[in-house]
């Protein structure tokens, strides 16, 4: 539950949320491009959130978030930057506290090919924490991927396929080079018998088969 409390001034509002827990009172400064969130609890805690939309870049969306907690001085700072243009995707995620460290993804994509990576990085251990990567590809019926998660030692490879409007069937193969095990299979596919109800069944060399059948009413 929550109750508007208006100020008169446009670009201001305040909102007091009242949950069972606690009730914290929220106020809100918006212009164009720009809003700022200030948000104080009855736990005492402060944070502050500010997004800012196209106001840097066409594109570019940014955030910076802060915290406090008097009662044990603990403090949070972060900067989130999103980017977004056609075929071109990036996020980046900033800990100015913790670390700092860093985690950034990128997506690129053309003609339905898509191909990304992540990656991890604390500064103060000047390392690298974490990083992945993934090919695919995509088309009305089917898609494909490979991907390299786990600091590239897990490897798998994914394929679905919509047969036609009743049948969907998919198929994975994911092998870990750290434990040298067997590779995993995994084939599943879906039956829909009408709009309501459809039956699954999936088979993996790890675990036995399984059938499902569902109706909804």
């Amino acid at each position: 539950m929550h109750s508007d409390f208006p100020t008169g001034f446009a670009p201001i509002d305040f909102i007091l949320d009242i949950g069972p827990a606690q009730k914290t009172l929220l106020m809100f400064y918006r212009r164009a491009g720009l809003t700022l969130t200030q948000s104080w609890n009855t736990v005492n805690a402060l944070d502050t959130k500010i997004e800012l939309n196209d106001t840097i870049a066409k594109g570019l969306k940014a955030e910076i978030l802060g915290s406090f907690l008097p009662a044990t001085q603990a403090k949070g700072a972060k900067i989130n930057l999103h980017f977004k243009q056609p075929n071109f995707h990036t996020r980046a995620f900033f800990d100015l506290i913790k670390g700092p460290t860093a985690n950034v993804d990128v997506v690129v994509g053309q003609d339905g090919f898509l191909a990304g990576a992540s990656a991890g990085y604390d500064v103060q251990k000047a390392a690298l924490t974490s990083y992945s990567a993934a090919v695919g590809y995509s088309a009305p019926t089917y898609t494909a991927s490979i991907t390299a998660a786990n600091n590239l030692s897990v490897f798998s490879a994914g394929y679905y396929h919509k047969v036609n409007s009743q049948v969907e069937a998919g198929a994975k193969a994911t092998w870990d080079s750290k434990s040298g095990g067997p590779v995993g299979l995994e084939v599943a596919s879906k039956y829909r018998f009408d709009s309501l109800s459809f039956a699954k069944v999936g088979i993996s060399n790890k675990t036995s088969k399984r059938h499902l059948l569902t109706r909804r009413i």
